[in-house]
């Protein structure tokens, strides 16, 4: 077990074989490369993506089937190699969500940079797809 600090979550205790790495870091954040998946809270379609070395710094996650239904069909096929996990399982795909402060209503989704988490390798990698025609401030909330 260790614990480790949080600025949402305050401080936790998780086991050690949660963590995942992310040998590049994520977009934007190359150094750091150690992150835990966390629940937001039982049966949300969100999830968070919590640095263990730096307590404020954590993603929202979601998964994009739920926004964009035929998202893995969109991609093209010599794109979609990227996703695949070691020894050809499946990984867990997520994309990164913004919401403004106080707009949730503006939450818009990273659809163009994927996160790809291979559960059993205990990896995690954010993808660029620069050829499937997704941006990264796809509309979460139709009118």
């Amino acid at each position: 077990m260790m614990q480790i600090k949080t600025t949402r979550f305050g401080e936790i205790e998780l086991d050690e074989d949660r963590l995942l790495r992310f040998p590049e870091g994520m977009i934007g954040f190359p150094d750091m490369k150690n992150y835990v998946l966390l629940e937001h809270k039982p049966g949300s379609p969100f999830m968070w993506l919590q640095s263990t070395e730096s307590p404020d710094l954590a993603f929202v996650l979601i998964n994009p089937h739920l926004i964009q239904g035929d998202y893995l069909e969109r991609i093209p096929s010599k794109e979609r190699s990227q996703l695949a996990g070691e020894n050809g399982r499946d990984p867990l795909l997520f994309a990164v969500v913004t919401i403004p402060p106080g707009e949730p209503q503006k939450m818009t989704v990273n659809l163009l940079g994927p996160v790809v988490i291979d559960v059993p390798a205990r990896t995690g990698r954010q993808i660029i797809l620069a050829d499937s025609g997704f941006n990264t401030r796809h509309a979460a909330v139709r009118d």
